[in-house]
């Protein structure tokens, strides 16, 4: 049997209002970079009884304007190779576009520095915290362009309240 443990929160009240603070500006953020995505996905993909799901109606050059090709490795990568030294290295030029596919994820933590500056607000908050709230949304659609096992789609993230 294992046991599990139920701590209830106490904060003071200028704790709640930090708490409450934090919350709001990782709803807002979850909800801007669905919206990023949801657009982008709309752009490029046509309606189901339109046309097949493949088909862009958007150019691609018009799709990846705002979208960094190359970004700078800022560390030595986790991947390693047969011997033990990193694939990527710190200082190195990497493609944000692998195989006709951009990597949404790298892009999206990337902009996080944007953000920080653009509202200073999101200083309050660790880099961590923001990383954290933009991974769900990329893997959300990765799931819901890749089938699971056994072939079935998962629905879109859905906006925060």
């Amino acid at each position: 049997m294992q046991l599990t443990y139920k701590y209830r929160l106490k904060p003071t009240k200028p704790q709640a209002v930090t708490i409450l603070t934090h919350l709001e500006l990782c709803r807002r953020q979850d909800n801007y970079r669905l919206g990023k995505k949801i657009k982008w996905w709309e752009a490029t993909r046509t309606p189901i009884k339109a046309g097949p799901l493949t088909a862009s109606i958007v150019s691609v050059e018009e799709i990846c304007q705002n979208i960094p090709l190359t970004r700078v490795q800022t560390r030595d990568g986790r991947k390693k190779d047969g011997s033990g030294n990193p694939l990527t290295k710190k200082g190195e030029v990497v493609s944000n576009i692998d195989g006709g596919n951009v990597q949404w994820l790298n892009v999206e933590l990337s902009d996080l520095k944007n953000t920080k500056k653009l509202f200073p607000d999101y200083k309050s908050l660790d880099s961590q915290v923001l990383q954290d709230v933009v991974s769900p949304v990329a893997t959300s659609f990765s799931n819901l362009k890749f089938p699971n096992k056994n072939g079935n789609r998962r629905g879109k993230h859905k906006f925060k309240g």
